[in-house]
């Protein structure tokens, strides 16, 4: 089979001062990928000042962000925090637009309740976020964009009085913004895994098992939801098919979002994250959130839709464990020295996917799964 990779980049983005100047100095244009690359590290578009899109989205940390210790990001506001885990924005280009399949199931849509269709609409959330980067309104963006170094730049790809329309000048910073993602920096298949679907690498034995165990539907079943084989026109796997489930979650008690003021949480404590509910106002899909990609899974925790996982090996084992306790979760107290300790009940309780929870994998199973997901990261190249 011959497997289809994105083509390399073109351009070399070179940092931010520089490639500013040349767009300020010499008028030499842009593309919009360049510009949106520009304008994801500008610290200065958010309200107040000192807040970037790669704050949230680091490129060291695979798109997502780096202060893995919490269990959501805190926006440019200091104590204010979102209510989801910032998830890694790569390959997020190859999320389709929220639909019902030929299975009648919901697939698709960015964000973890599928509401934005495309990049263009999932960028222009943040930005007028109050819990990120909490523009009050689009004509605050604009003015941000218009201060900045690289305005006269956006001013030659879109026109001289583009500034004029806040809406149409808008619509055009969002735009830049899902160019610079639908660039190659953002999706390099570029993994060990992929140099193994094409015959230039073998997997180890322990990476090898995993593989097996991730695609034996009498085991993990993993590839149920996370295919891992190149599609029929030589696709590289995405490891996400963009349903939906509820894996049982528990709520995170120690989520900064609890303490957020009444205008950015009325129910405090009380707050239930209902998923794509909110968005498609059934109660069927209560508690369900859009399988994510597995690439680069090693290197973005911490894990859930609210955090909830510190660390793989962590998730690992309760998707393996969920229903009869674990032995290593530390959290209760024993009633012999062997005993399983049951895992917190989920979040929401009536729409949980029952096909996980008590899989039998043995710890050498969960090590050798632990293995074949580190393949999954992208190398550089």
């Amino acid at each position: 089979m011959i497997l289809r990779f994105p083509p390399a980049p073109l351009v070399a983005f070179v940092g931010f001062a520089a490639l500013a100047a040349l767009g300020c100095s010499s008028r030499t244009p842009l593309s919009k990928e360049q510009l949106g690359a520009l304008m994801f590290v500008d610290p200065g578009l958010s309200n107040p000042e000192g807040q970037a899109c790669a704050d949230c989205h680091t490129a060291r940390a695979a798109f997502r962000d780096p202060e893995s210790s919490r269990s959501t990001s805190m926006g440019v506001i200091p104590g204010r925090f979102g209510q989801r885990n910032a998830p890694s924005a790569m390959y997020a280009s190859f999320v389709p637009k929220l639909h019902r399949d030929d299975r009648g199931r919901w697939v698709g849509g960015l964000f973890w309740d599928g509401r934005a269709g495309n990049l263009e609409e999932q960028a222009g959330v943040p930005l007028l976020n109050p819990l990120e980067m909490n523009h009050p309104d689009r004509a605050s963006v604009v003015t941000a964009v218009r201060r900045a170094s690289y305005a006269p730049a956006f001013r030659v790809l879109f026109g001289a009085d583009v500034f004029v329309d806040v809406d149409v000048a808008f619509d055009h910073i969002v735009e830049t913004f899902a160019a610079y993602e639908r660039g190659p920096e953002f999706a390099p298949f570029s993994s060990r895994y992929d140099h193994y679907l094409a015959g230039t690498l073998r997997l180890t034995a322990s990476e090898q098992r995993g593989l097996e165990i991730f695609e034996n539907p009498a085991r993990g079943n993993c590839a149920s939801c996370h295919p891992s084989r190149p599609g029929a026109d030589g696709m590289p796997p995405l490891f996400t098919d963009h349903s939906y489930a509820n894996i049982g979650i528990p709520r995170y008690d120690n989520s900064k979002f609890y303490l957020q003021q009444p205008a950015y949480n009325p129910e405090g404590q009380q707050f239930v994250d209902h998923g794509l509910m909110t968005t498609v106002k059934d109660a069927a899909q209560d508690g369900k959130f859009r399988v994510p990609t597995l690439r680069n899974i090693t290197e973005t925790p911490p894990y859930g839709h609210n955090g909830y996982f510190e660390n793989l090996s962590y998730l690992l084992d309760f998707l393996n464990t969920r229903d009869i306790g674990s032995y290593d979760v530390g959290t209760c107290t024993r009633s012999a020295r062997h005993a399983r300790c049951s895992w917190p009940g989920p979040e929401v309780t009536a729409t949980v996917d029952h096909s996980i929870g008590n899989l039998g994998l043995t710890a050498q199973d969960l090590a050798d799964l632990l293995a074949f997901l580190g393949t999954l990261t992208d190398q550089p190249e």
